[in-house]
């Protein structure tokens, strides 16, 4: 994808320097200072829309800049085999999918089977397998809820990036060489968990094992800025607080999407030996446990 040069404040151009992904990430200890210079940047930098990412760490690559890749490609060394066997597997998980998904929705189900970007990102956003997606949202408010909740000290992280304008619902963008998904827009209507999120699932174009530089992949690429909040419910201020967790990750009981992803996870971890899982369809998992068995490759 195309590196773009972020637009900053003065504060921000002090702290940053020209090297945004490689700096310490921005103090900033209430949710309206972090809106205020959310703004700033915003009306700075307009020729992109802005979208946020939530993390309770800063992940940093060898030459300590910060890393935000999709779940596919985290790994240092990913070998062309390696991923040759993923994207299969996720043609795989797809087809089940569309299967599960057919009894509660069959127009649903046939969307899903026809269009690949679909598939992804329901299986990305329930967290069922990993994906050439990232996930982010346009709620500042969902990102910083998002890193509290997953947050393992005293401060998250935030992630501010710049991408291109949306005209539909699946966007690509050959210039900029990315593709955003927004998932309110193409997740069938038993998938309540976007809503919730205010869901964005972003990749690149073409680019999914033939790249020449994983680099290329990084979307610490569209990086505008970084900033560090501190985990405490004092952050929100008085008339606002963090989104509790049951709303973010809707379970099975409200939303039908999360009970056919949990599902196949289920499956795939009984089909690699870590869980034998009882509430789950005993048949539905025991077929797809011995069907991932059979397509799964030995290392």
């Amino acid at each position: 994808m195309r590196e773009l040069t972020p637009q900053l404040t003065d504060p921000l151009r002090a702290h940053f320097g020209d090297a945004v992904a490689r700096r310490e990430a921005y103090p900033v200890s209430t949710f309206n200072e972090l809106v205020r210079i959310v703004a700033e940047l915003a009306y700075l930098n307009r020729d992109y829309l802005l979208f946020f990412r939530g993390q309770n760490e800063d992940f940093r690559n060898k030459a300590g800049a910060t890393t935000l890749y999709p779940s596919l490609y985290r790994k240092n060394n990913i070998s062309k085999q390696s991923l040759d066997e993923r994207f299969s597997m996720l043609k795989e998980l797809a087809s089940v999918l569309a299967s599960l998904t057919k009894p509660y929705d069959k127009r649903a189900a046939d969307e899903i089977r026809r269009r690949q970007y679909i598939q992804w990102s329901i299986l990305q956003h329930y967290q069922v397998y990993d994906t050439p997606l990232l996930d982010v949202t346009q709620s500042l408010r969902v990102a910083c809820s998002f890193a509290q909740l997953e947050a393992t000290s005293e401060q998250a992280y935030v992630y501010v990036l710049g991408l291109p304008y949306m005209p539909n619902g699946i966007s690509i963008n050959s210039e900029q060489e990315i593709v955003n998904i927004r998932l309110l827009s193409v997740c069938p209507p038993i998938a309540l968990r976007p809503y919730f999120q205010e869901g964005y699932l972003v990749g690149t174009t073409d680019v999914t094992d033939n790249y020449d530089d994983k680099n290329e992949l990084d979307f610490n690429r569209r990086l505008i800025a970084k900033f560090v909040i501190p985990v405490g419910d004092p952050f929100w201020g008085d008339n606002l607080a963090r989104i509790p967790r049951h709303l973010l990750f809707l379970d099975e009981h409200n939303d039908a999407m999360f009970h056919i992803c949990n599902t196949i996870s289920s499956a795939l971890l009984k089909a690699e030996g870590y869980l034998s899982d009882e509430n789950a369809d005993e048949h539905l998992v025991n077929e797809l446990s011995a069907f991932l068995r059979a397509h799964r490759k030995p290392n």
